[in-house]
């Protein structure tokens, strides 16, 4: 098991004796990304065509022209990572907005949660008008299938690398801080109340009465960060949903690779190959 650093370990260890106290911390040090992470060198992305200001500090980037797709990124997460998915929709004819989501890059804020992604999704689905697709890696994609489960509108949604339950996401950081049992719960409890809602919200099982659209999801078998349990829960839960698993790409390589991005181009070309049948 990994050495927590001293700080973080003494206050897991207060969780035992004073949860309420600590709970706070640790839901600022799950919340408050790390801003302009680095992508990996591997990728790249092309100058966007338009810089969009979608109102409220949310900055999003748009390349080529056609119908629309939109692309919603994770937690320490940037457009950098859809570079080949990017490419390969606005090759097939595709306008592609790649969100900065709140927290990150030009976007504004401070916190990343699944309430404040939730809400730029669906604040980015208000500003862009008829949106065809949205794709979403992560937490991006937790919050985007919500955010198009309260508004609609949207032909389709990939989710790639998508926790199903946002609840288990709070738990298991809990648990590798080390929290105790009451810690664990007042943890939970201080990030509902900051994100304004329960987390049993962003469930798919509460989800999926709202949705009839064709999803498409994508996950490693081997990923560490969110396990392939998740998907396999929510490909059962979900109408209409397919289920594409990789095999040693991991959380976050799946977006690069090229078996994944045509799959996912090939899926939201997918209702105009049958329309022009």
């Amino acid at each position: 098991m990994a050495t927590l650093p001293l700080p973080i370990a003494a206050l897991a260890a207060a969780s035992y004796v004073a949860p309420a106290l600590v709970a706070p911390f640790f839901r600022r040090l799950m919340l408050q990304p790390r801003r302009h992470v680095s992508a990996p060198p591997v990728l790249t992305l092309c100058a966007a065509d338009q810089r969009l200001d979608l109102g409220e500090g949310l900055v999003a980037w748009r390349w080529g022209e056609g119908p629309t797709v939109l692309l919603a990124h994770g937690f320490e997460g940037s457009p950098v990572q859809f570079g080949a998915v990017i490419d390969a929709l606005v090759e097939r004819g595709y306008a592609v907005v790649a969100l900065d989501m709140p927290a990150h890059g030009a976007s504004g804020g401070d916190e990343a949660s699944p309430g404040t992604f939730a809400r730029a999704v669906s604040q980015a689905l208000g500003q862009l008008g008829t949106v065809h697709a949205v794709v979403g890696h992560s937490l991006g994609a937790a919050a985007g299938l919500y955010a198009v489960a309260q508004r609609g509108g949207v032909g389709r949604i990939a989710l790639v690398s998508s926790p199903s339950a946002l609840e288990r996401v709070l738990r298991g950081f809990a648990g590798a801080v080390r929290l105790s049992r009451r810690g664990a719960d007042a943890f939970v409890a201080s990030v509902e109340r900051r994100v304004g809602q329960p987390a049993a919200d962003f469930d798919v099982k509460r989800i999926a009465p709202r949705l009839s659209l064709p999803i498409l999801l994508i996950h490693d078998q081997n990923d560490r960060q969110v396990p392939i349990r998740e998907a396999a829960r929510a490909a059962h839960m979900l109408p209409n949903a397919e289920l594409i698993v990789t095999r040693g790409l991991g959380h976050n390589r799946l977006l690069a690779d090229p078996a994944v991005v045509t799959a996912l181009v090939n899926f939201v070309a997918a209702q105009e190959m049958t329309g022009s049948a």
